[in-house]
């Protein structure tokens, strides 16, 4: 069992509903969605929209479970505090442990993305030294916002999820006007079933960072349910109709390169596509700046378990933010993004999340079993948990023996990691 109330003693209750909904749309909607109908086009041809909405079905399904399951905690970790009080203290670190990774190999990738859309925008950033440059000020600015406060971090992230989501759902709405159109050129069948169903779950991923800083919400056994369930139905109502969208503009969806700024384009002109393009680069960079709020509150839960040194779970005095690990957290994301070994970790970022989801699900019913209902018992939970564990295998299935190679390099080095800050306490 964990302590009732990991690390959550000196950080500021500061979230709102409100900022727990933007911060679940701002994770979700990254950069993936401006290359998912392309991709899905690509590997599951006429399939595409049904391998979509499968998959924010099986997304559904974990999203209900975690929401039952954090509503029993408070406190910051998200699911690696639901897999340490259901499996025990090494199954939340090997799970936090795995967040915190994949996570940062997400950040770098993402920011890569922001740079190449950038490039197109500013011929210059395409030089090593300005990207170097730019994605340095860029970092730094994200920490120093959040190192003022959860508050203020919440605030430049909302503000980012604005700006990108509204030229996101005008350029949706199309799709309702475009289906009075002739229906594009037929997709070719189905090609890569698998690595669509991947690019899809992809595409979907992040809702979980809502219950991680669970820790700073004023209330959240009743703020991240709504926050958490309605970034899903939006995230599902936005990428079906850009697919929808897609499909009835792009002729030769399956190869393009910037389906959403070619869809753009067909409705608007080059202009369209010039907004597109800002719009993945703001999407990007809110997208990030978002992670800063996340990713170090997975450091400073796991250094408040002592699975690493405690000097990562310190809270600053007066901003009541944990310092050390968003500085910490700022230089590794930076080393990742300029140097590019980010790449590395991005192959088991699948199997990490895979992974994750499937602890929280399985959580649910052996707490059920050991404590009793939750605060807010979801109807036949056990059984839309047992769907997801089961759906979430054969997902991992699809994956490559690289990709579990590297989960299991990951988690014997973060084991060491742990063994050794531990007797170092």
């Amino acid at each position: 069992m964990i302590p009732a109330n990991p690390g959550t003693a000196g950080l500021l209750r500061g979230l709102g509903r409100t900022d727990i909904l933007a911060l679940t749309l701002n994770n979700v909607i990254g950069a993936g969605v401006f290359t998912l109908p392309a991709a899905l086009a690509a590997g599951a041809g006429n399939w595409s929209l049904g391998v979509l909405l499968a998959t924010l079905a099986l997304v559904s399904l974990i999203a209900l479970c975690t929401v039952e399951v954090a509503s029993r905690y408070d406190v910051t970790g998200g699911p690696m505090v639901y897999a340490a009080a259901a499996f025990g203290p090494l199954a939340g670190f090997v799970v936090g442990w795995l967040m915190y990774l994949s996570r940062l190999a997400a950040f770098g990738a993402i920011a890569a993305i922001m740079l190449d859309y950038g490039a197109g925008l500013w011929p210059p950033l395409s030089a090593t030294a300005v990207r170097t440059l730019i994605i340095t000020v860029f970092i730094a600015s994200a920490a120093a916002i959040n190192l003022r406060g959860v508050v203020a971090g919440a605030l430049a992230t909302n503000l980012l999820t604005a700006v990108k989501l509204l030229p996101l759902a005008l350029l949706a709405s199309a799709a309702v006007w475009s289906l009075g159109w002739t229906p594009g050129p037929s997709l070719p069948p189905p090609d890569d079933l698998g690595g669509a169903v991947l690019i899809a779950f992809f595409a979907c991923m992040g809702f979980e960072h809502a219950a991680v800083v669970a820790g700073e919400a004023r209330n959240p056994r009743r703020d991240l349910p709504v926050g958490i369930l309605g970034g899903i139905a939006g995230v599902g109502a936005l990428y079906t109709l850009l697919m929808v969208l897609c499909f009835r503009t792009v002729p030769d969806l399956a190869h393009a390169r910037r389906p959403l700024a070619d869809a753009a384009a067909a409705l608007v002109g080059p202009h369209g596509a010039t907004a597109v393009s800002l719009t993945a680069v703001l999407s990007c960079a809110g997208s990030l700046t978002g992670w800063m709020i996340v990713v170090p509150r997975v450091l400073y839960a796991l250094g408040a378990q002592s699975d690493l040194p405690y000097v990562f779970a310190r809270v600053d005095r007066i901003p009541r933010t944990p310092g050390v690990a968003i500085v910490g957290t700022a230089m590794v994301v930076w080393a990742l993004t300029v140097s590019g070994t980010f790449v590395y970790l991005a192959t088991f970022s699948a199997v990490a999340r895979l992974l994750m989801y499937g602890s929280t699900c399985a959580a649910l019913i052996v707490l059920r079993r050991r404590d009793g209902p939750a605060p807010i018992p979801i109807p036949l939970g056990w059984l839309w948990s047992g769907l997801a564990v089961v759906c979430s295998a054969i997902a991992l299935g699809t994956t490559t023996g690289v990709a579990v190679r590297d989960v299991s390099i990951a988690i014997g080095l973060g084991c060491v990691v742990r063994a050794a800050s531990r007797l170092a306490q």
